[in-house]
């Protein structure tokens, strides 16, 4: 029971914060590590304020996972010449 909430909470905290991080990315065109950062910041302070180690990484792995990786999307299309995210 436990394990398949967790593991739902956490695929759709890596979805939200992947769609989040993609559209500060979309808005902030100059400077495209501002998800990561952004992401960097709130994941570390989930590890700071929760208390539980399952709390911790399953909130905050998540964020994280998901800034990095809309940030690495954002780059790959820049890269492949999209007019709209470069």
């Amino acid at each position: 029971m436990f394990v398949a909430m967790y593991t739902v909470l956490f695929l759709l905290l890596l979805i939200a914060s992947f769609g989040f991080g993609f559209i500060i990315n979309m808005l902030t065109k100059k400077f495209p590590w501002t998800s990561t950062v952004v992401a960097v910041v709130i994941g570390g302070y989930l590890l700071l304020s929760l208390e539980g180690v399952s709390n911790k990484l399953i909130t905050s792995l998540p964020v994280l996972g998901g800034g990095i990786i809309a940030t690495m999307t954002i780059r790959t299309l820049q890269r492949r010449g999209f007019k709209m995210f470069g």
